[in-house]
């Protein structure tokens, strides 16, 4: 195998390592020499990218902390529709969680300093924090009109009215249900385990201890990627909300 092609197979290998969203580098000491590898050699780093751009994938970033990819397309194999959450949802439920997302992200990034330092640590956020912030972007989004919602995709707003319509928490003695906002969160917060946004830093199965916090990777594709006037908005709604 000569040098060229012993690359390309490493660099295969690195996009297969950024590829498992859960993978830290600090568990797995490929993955470690493959980006020590990467932010070294400069040949190497291209041919990552050019193998990157063959599966129709975007480098983000690069750090000891992981390679990011993001899909480069709408059409891509890796692009997640709103067609593609969790099967069993309607539309508003479906364009709920997408909002839930958001709010949830602008619960750990209320303005755009903390996006854009990356030795910014952001404070553990709790389920009834995500919650409230859900709530409040909501009720904020159907006060809106016109103009007002020219950047918001349209496909959302049956989002807002589902969250708006629904009861926000329920009592201790009750399972959380996609029938109340903190059952949306509560399944969102799932998700985005499962996508390596967020860990969770406290397990206590009550909204108001158990705790997460954000990882490099949702700080990566926040400031690189998000609906920035949708994110704007529930940055309003929860600094409005905690003021």
């Amino acid at each position: 195998m000569n040098a060229t092609s012993s690359n390309y197979r490493s660099a295969g290998r690195l996009l297969y390592k950024a590829l498992q969203t859960t993978l830290v580098p600090a568990n797995d000491l490929e993955y470690r020499d493959l980006l020590a590898q990467y932010r070294a050699d400069q040949l190497f780093a291209q041919q990552v990218s050019e193998f990157a751009q063959g599966l129709d994938l975007a480098i983000l970033d690069v750090s000891e902390r992981g390679l990011i990819v993001v899909p480069a397309s709408r059409d891509s194999k890796f692009a997640v529709r709103l067609t593609d959450i969790r099967s069993g949802l309607d539309i508003q439920q479906k364009a709920a969680l997408v909002l839930a997302h958001v709010a949830i992200a602008a619960t750990f990034f209320p303005t755009t300093d903390g996006l854009e330092d990356d030795n910014y640590i952001p404070p553990p956020g709790s389920v009834a924090n995500f919650r409230d912030a859900l709530h409040a972007l909501a009720k904020q989004l159907e006060t809106l009109d016109g103009e007002q919602l020219a950047d918001i995709p349209p496909e959302l707003a049956p989002g807002w009215r589902c969250i708006t319509a629904l009861m926000v928490s329920v009592p201790s003695s009750q399972r959380a249900t996609i029938n109340s906002v903190v059952g949306f969160i509560r399944l969102v917060l799932k998700n985005m385990r499962e996508a390596g946004l967020v860990r969770i830093d406290r397990d206590s199965g009550e909204d108001d201890t158990e705790t997460y916090t954000p990882t490099q990777r949702m700080r990566v594709q926040l400031r690189e990627l998000a609906l920035r006037r949708l994110f704007d908005l529930a940055q309003t709604a929860v600094f409005n909300r905690n003021a």
